[in-house]
C-alpha cells in the first residue's frame, strides 16, 4: 500500500453555489485515503486532502 495514489478534483452545484471535492486515492487497494470539500478551489483544497492521505492513520486503516 501507498506505493501508487490518484487524485481527482471534482465541483457540484449545491444549494446556487458550488462545492470542490479533491480526493487521493490508493491505487492498488482502490481505497480513499485523503478528501477535502471547499467552496473554493484553490492549493488550500488539495493540500488538504493530501494530508489526510499522508496521516498514519490512512495507511493502518484495513476495513
Amino acid at each position: 500500500m501507498n506505493e501508487k495514489w490518484c487524485g481527482n478534483i471534482t465541483h457540484d452545484q449545491v444549494g446556487g453555489s458550488w462545492l470542490y471535492l479533491a480526493c487521493v486515492i490508493d491505487i492498488c487497494s482502490r481505497r480513499v485515503l485523503g478528501y477535502s470539500m471547499a467552496t473554493h478551489m484553490r492549493a488550500d483544497l488539495v493540500i488538504d486532502a493530501l494530508k489526510m492521505a499522508s496521516r498514519p492513520a490512512a495507511a493502518a486503516w484495513t476495513g
